[in-house]
């Protein structure tokens, strides 16, 4: 019948988080929250949204000045194709849209990084008051998986699933992503974010 924690979760688990097992040592994925963007027959395509880099946009994209903007921290989406640049935001003028927005979870639109949405973030975005601003949060590269490459993975226990939200997404202390989403699949989960390892069931 397989594993109980994982019953309530739907076949295709677009808008959910991924939250990696102690067990999972990948070093991608080690301690990660992983948000799927899309999710099918076809594979999966995912964002980690809890690994801030030390990498700022201006770093980046020529052009991006000092201020608001330009500090924005660049996240590590994942390991492929990591000079792609991804946004994930609370809602962006219909100006700067990409035309290919996809609302994974309320409040949370991921859509490619375009020039007219930098250039946006660069003018406008910046120049609005911060408690003003859209949350945004800016990623370099994916997660991805081919077709029955996430099931199998998932019938391994690699990951705990749990419906995705923006206060994860957008948390003010990224580091602690991985804790507080892991918390809150109940007590059993609560301990093994605080410890680090799981109790023993038998």
């Amino acid at each position: 019948m397989g594993d109980s924690r994982n019953q309530e979760s739907p076949q295709f688990l677009r808008g959910y988080f991924l939250i990696s097992e102690v067990e999972l040592m990948d070093p991608n994925f080690f301690r990660t929250v992983v948000l799927l963007v899309s999710h099918d027959d076809e594979g999966a395509f995912g964002l980690v949204v809890n690994r801030k880099s030390e990498v700022t946009l201006k770093d980046l994209v020529e052009g991006v000045d000092d201020g608001a903007a330009g500090d924005l921290p660049i996240y590590v989406g994942g390991p492929v194709q990591q000079e792609y640049l991804f946004v994930i935001h609370s809602g962006l003028p219909e100006s700067v849209s990409s035309g290919h927005e996809s609302e994974a979870a309320s409040g949370v639109i991921f859509e490619p990084a375009t020039e007219p949405l930098i250039s946006y973030l660069s003018e406008e975005w910046s120049a609005l008051p911060a408690e003003d601003r859209p949350r945004l949060h800016l990623y370099a590269g994916y997660s991805g998986w081919g077709g029955g490459q996430l099931e199998r993975e998932l019938e391994e226990e690699a990951w705990v699933v749990l419906k995705a939200s923006g206060d994860i997404v957008f948390h003010p202390h990224p580091e602690q992503g991985w804790k507080d989403a892991l918390s809150r699949k109940g007590p059993f989960y609560k301990i093994v974010a605080e410890t680090g390892f799981k109790p023993s069931m038998n």
